[in-house]
This record gives structure tokens, sequence and C-alpha cells, in this order.
């Protein structure tokens, strides 16, 4: 009796053994990882999409068996994060979100932005002729790119630039068309009047951006770049 109390107890453990490590168990813990990864992979599509851009999404599946996450509802730790390059997703699992657990995703964002053309000496113009288009992962690209030759345009290169180099934004500035010590018209504008004053630049300036101008020997004021010589007063 002893023995085949002993014999059955063993039968039971190899079978029970035998059904952990068979493809139908397999299946039902790759299933219940692909609904989980299949709910990250659509939130981080929805945070990333844009009518401009093609989204690849890599998930890495859970290293550890947590059991079913039931309705997953994937979340940013990070309320400031951004879906592009290597991210944490977190995910409430159960009925009222009970259970929290955390994810690995790599999110590539595909675009086009734009390159110089050849080399570009710094201080050189910047117009359609020596800049092109190109596709890449944007995630790759530290710095913000442009997305269009035409907002280039007119831009000065502030240093050298190789032939295929992508340009960001603090490898360009607008071309000054005030300089410092110039005499400028400054214009205060209102409700049904116009008063223009002169006045002279504190600081260089190029089209719209912000310079200082000196009025008289002591007021110093805030304006706009309007035009060569122009500079629109800020309330």
């Amino acid at each position: 009796m002893f023995v085949n109390k002993l014999f059955l107890i063993v039968f039971l453990s190899v079978l029970g053994a035998a059904y952990c490590s068979s493809p139908a168990h397999a299946r039902v813990s790759n299933n219940d990882n692909q609904q989980l990864i299949r709910a990250v992979e659509n939130f981080l599509y929805q945070q990333a999409s844009t009518a401009t851009t093609e989204v690849m999404i890599e998930v890495t599946p859970p290293t550890a068996s947590f059991g079913v996450c039931i309705n997953p509802e994937p979340f940013f730790p990070n309320a400031n994060q951004r879906a592009i390059g290597r991210v944490s997703v977190g995910v409430r699992c159960g009925e009222a979100g009970e259970q929290v657990r955390y994810v690995q995703a790599q999110v590539a964002v595909l675009g086009s932005y734009v390159v110089a053309a050849a080399d570009l000496p710094s201080g050189a113009i910047l117009s359609a002729s020596n800049l092109r288009m190109e596709q890449g992962d944007i995630a790759r690209q530290r710095q913000a790119t442009f997305s269009s030759i035409e907002s280039l345009v007119g831009m000065v290169v502030r240093r050298n630039l190789r032939a295929g180099q992508v340009i960001h934004e603090q490898m360009v500035q607008v071309p000054q068309i005030i300089g410092r010590g110039d005499n400028v018209a400054i214009i205060v504008e209102g409700s049904g009047f116009s008063i223009q004053r002169e006045g002279t630049a504190m600081d260089p300036g190029g089209m719209h951006e912000e310079i200082r101008v000196r009025i008289g020997n002591r007021e110093i004021v805030t304006g706009r770049v309007a035009a060569p010589g122009k500079v629109v007063l800020i309330p």
C-alpha cells in the first residue's frame, strides 16, 4: 500500500511538471503577456503618433511571471515623459488597478529633417540649394531639428557644417539687421495711434528678436525688431 501511494505521488508530480512545461501552458503565459504588450503598444502609439511621422515600437516582455494582468491600463510614471527613445511604462492591472507593473520599450519616430547638402562655412547664408531633406529616427537626435527647408532659408550658419550633417537650432541664427550702437526708430503702437521716437540699440538683433534700446541718456526699453532700423516697443 505504501509503495502504491508513493508511486501515485511521484506520478502526479511528474504529470504536474509536464503540464507546466507543456506548449499549451506556455501559450497561456504568452497570451497573458501579449495582452499586456498590445496595451502598451497602443498607448505608446497614441502618445507618439502624428500626421507627419511613422512610429515603430518594440516592447520588452516582462521577465517574471506575475499572473494575468486584468484590464491593463498603461501610463507614464513621469507626467512629462515623451514617447520617444527608450521609455519606461507603468501598467495598472486588476479591476481597480490595484497592481502596478513596469515594462521597457523602444520607440522609434521616423520623420523628416533638414541636413546640409554641402560643406558650409561659418557665416554662410542658407538657401534651398545648400539644404536637403532626409528621413530617420528623430529619437536619436538629442536636439531639436528642422522639419522644412523653408524654415531655414535666410538663416546664418554659426559654425562650420559638413555635408549630410543634421542641422539643429543652436547651429543657426537669424541674420542681424540691427547692430549694437545703431540709431533706431522706436515705434509705440496702440489703439488707433502710433508714436515714433529715436533711440540707440544696446544689442544686435535679427528680425522679430527682442533687443534693448536706450532713449536719451538713461531710459532703457525693450522692443522687437520689425525691420532694419525699426523696433516696436513691447508693452
